[in-house]
């Protein structure tokens, strides 16, 4: 137990081995954030189970409406469709051995359409145990083991600043820099994304594993005994294995040991050997999974997967400081919220916007004071730097992410201003007040009442935006207008859950339009969306049924299947509405007519691509008339790929056809 003397708080140390204590004077109180020491001592949840209590219970509180949520967004890639996942504890071999994407692709080609690549193994492995354990489409069970791990998340947060930041003698625990910091981390709304989602458990993971190995490497050096210090790579390792932002932890941990204790830098570099070696084999393992290392050197030219497509250098760099610029806001102000940062809810800019030029301006001056300001032991300094460390690997200025931003990327991020507003409140004003130090006091307790109502509030009201696709995308369409992917899937939500659920022609209506409008302007904004286009065509078949315009319907079909002739989503779908309309009373002229321009004209003449010209073009034979301008076409191209036999069927079809015309 930490002994107190004057009330300041005293490591546990032994005397032969003063790893932690200054040899200098204590300091007044006013400077005693200067010389700070770390309290880890043994018993410390027997005097602090309430608070730790009080944390999972808001967690739980805030999140628990999440328990009764299904699968949405990207739950379909990591978790209900990927083979790996649904093999239960089988599918762990190969969920390590490959992207965490290959069991949703199943093939290494479609992988190239993302930039990067993407292992995190071990959220993936518990996902599977739950298949394992208890059998699937169980999204509740999901649910609630994310909110139990943010909770915890929250927990060993509150643990490493009680030691970081020792209360003042007879301080109380509800107004400490660590209760305070952990409770308005678990309160944030910006980590709605994170818990509700069920892929967000990678983020969590990375951030729990990462903070724990930052606490087992604080007890090697409070306790200096070597297990720890194994413990802290091997927390490391896991943290990496979730995602690979962990990775930023290698600077975090030593700059935390440094700040915080008198710990010889020569020895932080040594017990940093660990640390060191746990990322250096997760290197290897990813490599060995994905086989390169930070890209995989093929050009990715969809807009959707590279936001930054077309963009010069000075526009690229533009536009991803003025997405910094918005964690900063959405950090102290999280409003509003959404899941869909594409092209373009964030705008396309260069420097000659004001929002970019000051995020720069912000962020080099964050990064310059806070350098200048770390050796006179300032802790808004050190906050900087965990934020400027945590924050660079999603930035966008290193490594490529696929997307300009993201809400979960601000996940571990986010304890800096955490840890700033309970500092600031329990340490700094009131000592620009001459209030006492760790106590409550009228403006603080005030500001931190206000502080816990909204964030709160924010993020109650959010989290019923996660329960299923139809509830999300309509939340963000009401934010991310200027985003094509928005628009896209509040159409798919809709034609998927109200659309082809029912049978009702005046209820069917309006969903028609409304999904009209959207897919729209989502290919108003991004013309070559391929997964618009898709939509577009399901919509021209739905808008069809309402009108039966034949020549609007084919129209439609025509612009979709120059654009995305092969698609494995819209081609299935064309080739069996052809066939619905062919028996089932379509205007066989239309239809003639139509199959005779792709297949013959575009695809044959203009595309030279035989294998298409054919399939669309015999999409008008089973028609109650047979067009000879259809068949002579097919006994062209039949002749031109070498298949004389079905040349001369369909040129003697076609002689027939005008022997008929004739009489």
């Amino acid at each position: 137990m930490a002994a107190k003397g004057k009330g300041k708080p005293v490591p546990r140390i032994q005397p032969e081995k003063p790893v932690l204590k200054s040899g200098k004077p204590a300091l007044k109180k006013e400077h005693r954030d200067h010389e700070r020491t770390t309290t880890f001592h043994a018993g410390f949840w027997r005097q602090n189970w309430l608070p730790a209590l009080l944390l999972m219970a808001v967690s739980f509180g805030l999140y628990a409406a999440a328990v009764r949520f299904g699968y949405v967004l990207d739950d379909q890639m990591v978790f209900w469709q990927n083979t790996y996942v649904q093999k239960g504890f089988a599918g762990i071999r190969d969920i390590f051995g490959y992207d965490s994407f290959m069991g949703y692709f199943q093939k290494r080609e479609n992988l190239l359409l993302l930039e990067g690549g993407r292992y995190r193994p071990l959220s993936l492995v518990t996902f599977a145990m739950e298949v394992g354990i208890f059998g699937k489409d169980h999204p509740g069970i999901s649910h609630f083991i994310n909110i139990l791990l943010y909770g915890l998340t929250g927990v060993m947060l509150y643990r490493i600043l009680a030691g970081l930041f020792p209360r003042e003698e007879g301080g109380r625990w509800y107004f400490s820099v660590a209760f305070i910091g952990a409770l308005l981390f678990v309160l944030h709304p910006l980590h709605s994304e994170a818990v509700a989602n069920i892929k967000g458990r990678d983020e969590i993971l990375a951030l729990l594993f990462s903070l724990g190995a930052l606490y087992a490497t604080l007890k090697y050096f409070d306790t200096n005994r070597s297990g720890w210090l194994w413990g802290s790579a091997f927390l490391l390792l896991l943290g990496l294995f979730s995602k690979e932002n962990a990775l930023t932890f290698l600077a975090v941990i030593p700059l935390t040991v440094w700040f915080f204790t008198k710990v010889p830098l020569s020895r932080i570099v040594t017990a940093g050997l660990p640390l060191l070696a746990a990322s250096f084999v997760f290197i290897l393992v990813r490599y060995n999974a994905l086989g390169f290392m930070l890209d995989h050197g093929r050009a990715v030219n969809d807009l959707m997967n590279n936001p930054f497509l077309g963009m010069s250098i000075g526009e690229k760099l533009a536009t991803t400081f003025l997405t910094l610029g918005w964690y900063v806001k959405l950090l102290f102000w999280p409003h509003p919220l959404t899941h869909d940062y594409y092209p373009y809810h964030v705008p396309k800019v260069n420097f000659s916007d004001w929002k970019a030029l000051g995020s720069l301006v912000l962020y080099a001056g964050m990064g310059i004071w806070a350098v200048l300001n770390l050796r006179k032991r300032s802790v808004p300094a050190y906050i900087i730097l965990y934020f400027l460390v945590t924050i660079s690997i999603v930035s966008n200025l290193f490594v490529a992410v696929g997307t300009f931003m993201n809400e979960r990327f601000a996940y571990m991020p986010s304890v800096a201003i955490c840890v700033l507003a309970g500092w600031f409140l329990a340490r700094k004003l009131p000592e620009w007040l001459n209030e006492r130090p760790d106590r409550p006091y009228v403006l603080g307790a005030g500001v931190l009442a206000i502080a816990v109502g909204l964030l709160g509030w924010r993020t109650f009201v959010r989290v019923p935006d996660w329960k299923d696709a139809l509830s999300l995308n309509t939340s963000a369409i009401r934010t991310s207008s200027g985003s094509a992917r928005s628009h896209c899937f509040y159409v798919t939500a809709i034609y998927e859950n109200q659309y082809l659920k029912t049978k009702d022609p005046a209820v069917k209506k309006p969903l028609v339009d409304t999904m009209e409008y959207h897919i729209n302007r989502s290919l108003e904004i991004n013309p070559d969306y391929g997964s618009a286009l898709v939509m577009k065509g399901a919509i021209a078949a739905a808008r069809f049924e309402q009108d039966h315009q034949m020549d609007k319907l084919f129209h439609a079909f025509e612009d979709v299947l120059q654009r995305i002739p092969n698609n494995a989503n819209f081609r299935p779908f064309f080739d069996q509405y052809m066939v619905y309309l062919s028996k089932n009373g379509g205007n066989p002229n239309k239809i003639n007519a139509f199959c005779y321009r792709m297949g013959y004209e575009y695809f044959y003449k203009q595309k030279k691509d035989t294998k298409n010209a054919i399939v669309i073009l015999e999409h008008a034979l089973p028609t109650q008339t047979e067009d000879e301008r259809v068949l002579y076409a097919l006994a062209e191209i039949y002749g031109a790929t070498g298949n004389a036999a079905k040349a001369a069927e369909m040129r003697s079809r076609a002689e027939a056809s005008e022997k008929v015309l004739i009489r």
